[in-house]
């Protein structure tokens, strides 16, 4: 099945959704500078407004990063109902072949504790540090001799290494990663076929982040939700699990400026204060449900406004639902997303340029060609790749280190005199970067927006292809 049919088409009016909500939706992101990648809107199992801001696709299966957590509170919940462990069993004896020193507060963190990020701890802990490093299951016996100052049950406190954990766990009673387990009973029912999960230095499945998949497999995961686990006629995920992932689990803390993170904490999902929930993950990239209305949406993006993502939902969503709709504006909306693109660097095409430029860490050599310009571009990391950037449009190409790959999309000008520009969008990952490079030699790149999260390099977003 191609990932673009994973679930059915309806129009707008025909689900009962008004089209001028969904644009005034767009509106608001678009006013508060929120970028946008990919939007997936699906009422009553149909998707009803799709786009991709080109040059993302909808078949681009980009990182997840947090949103990736639902999947593995999802995993869980399947093994557990296999019997292979229980929710209130405890690290320490599901540990116990590399255990020895759990103090008698650590001793009490449970599966379920896991699942609601309240371990106790009042600090995130990321793997990717020197945990990381440790072979096997030894991250595991340095992390749990650490006392939590907190309770377990009670003490909630966002941390990677409780999903981390919860993946290491199912590897480990099941002898299947997470993602071998969810493409076996889970990804292949539903027809996803691609899907990839970044591992640590030792080729442990994060679990926390990691995930990529395309809009369209993150909408039909997250329509088995809002269909309690049922997939034609299937029990595809546990009903106790559908039951109490959902449900607050744990408090957690107010927040006056995002407000839908203060709602409290289930099984890998925040709850938000219209009755629904969502997985989410760093800089908007979001499977929301809203149950209410039988709808879920579902984003791909890059913003350091998350909440902003929220509001605009709750302000011209939630309205349009049940609202009197009309064809001509689904007509508009269809044709609005149909040009939908990310703006190309602004400035002048210039002359004739054969020009190089370097820093510490980089070199680039810049040439004239038809579409623009190529760029090669040899770095520190061992990459040695050339590229060609457009003019007034996105050049697509590839980026390799090794046997990983970095899709991406190019685009520059001259945007004051001696001053070049090449944007660099990430296509397998929410992130960009630009290059500047002065007709004095010198280069430099910087970040558009946040780093990425971990090793906070360009090549780390690479997958292997």
């Amino acid at each position: 099945m191609s990932p673009h049919r994973l679930l059915p088409r309806g129009r707008p009016e025909a689900v009962g959704v008004d089209a001028r909500g969904v644009s005034a939706f767009l509106d608001q992101l678009a006013r508060r500078h929120i970028e946008l990648h990919t939007m997936m809107l699906v009422r009553h199992g149909r998707v009803c407004a799709e786009g991709a801001w080109y040059p993302h696709r909808l078949d681009h299966a980009p990182l997840l990063y947090s949103l990736s957590k639902t999947f593995v509170s999802a995993a869980a919940g399947i093994v557990v109902a296999d019997g292979a462990f229980g929710y209130d069993d405890r690290l320490v004896d599901l540990f116990a072949d590399v255990v020895e020193d759990a103090g008698p507060v650590a001793s009490r963190i449970r599966v379920r504790d896991c699942l609601a990020m309240a371990t106790g701890h009042t600090t995130d802990v990321w793997p990717g540090d020197k945990l990381a490093a440790m072979p096997g299951r030894k991250p595991w016996r340095a992390w749990l001799a650490t006392e939590p100052p907190g309770e377990p049950g009670v003490t909630f406190c966002y941390n990677q290494i409780a999903t981390w954990t919860l993946a290491e766990i199912v590897r480990h009673a099941t002898g299947m990663t997470v993602l071998e387990l969810l493409r076996e009973r889970v990804f292949g029912p539903l027809g996803i076929g691609h899907a990839s999960w970044d591992t640590d230095q030792r080729g442990r499945i994060l679990g926390c982040s990691g995930l990529h998949l395309a809009p369209e497999s993150i909408a039909a995961f997250f329509q088995l939700l809002l269909d309690e686990g049922v997939h034609d006629g299937e029990q595809l995920l546990p009903a106790e699990w559908i039951t109490r992932y959902r449900q607050r689990q744990v408090e957690t803390a107010p927040v006056k400026t995002d407000p839908d993170w203060a709602q409290g904490y289930g099984w890998q999902v925040w709850l938000d204060r219209h009755g629904g929930h969502r997985g989410d993950g760093a800089l908007g990239q979001f499977g929301l449900l809203m149950p209410a209305h039988d709808a879920l949406l579902v984003t791909t993006a890059r913003t350091d406004s998350m909440q902003g993502v929220l509001e605009a939902a709750w302000d011209h969503l939630l309205p349009a639902f049940d609202a009197p709709a009309s064809a001509a504006d689904t007509d508009a909306l269809t044709a609005r997303l149909g040009r939908a693109s990310l703006r190309t660097v602004g400035g002048e095409r210039g002359g004739f340029v054969h020009l190089s430029f370097e820093n510490r860490r980089n070199r680039w050599r810049l040439i004239d060609a038809p579409e623009g310009w190529t760029l090669r571009w040899i770095d520190a990391f061992g990459g040695d790749n050339t590229l060609t950037v457009g003019h007034k449009s996105w050049e697509i190409g590839a980026m390799r280190w090794g046997k990983r790959t970095l899709r991406v999309a190019a685009s520059g000008a001259w945007v004051e005199w001696g001053h070049w520009v090449g944007h660099m969008v990430a296509l397998d990952a929410p992130h960009a970067l630009l290059v500047r490079l002065r007709d004095d030699g010198s280069g430099k790149i910087e970040w558009v927006g946040e780093k990425p999260l971990g090793t906070g390099t360009w090549p780390s977003l690479a997958v292997e292809r």
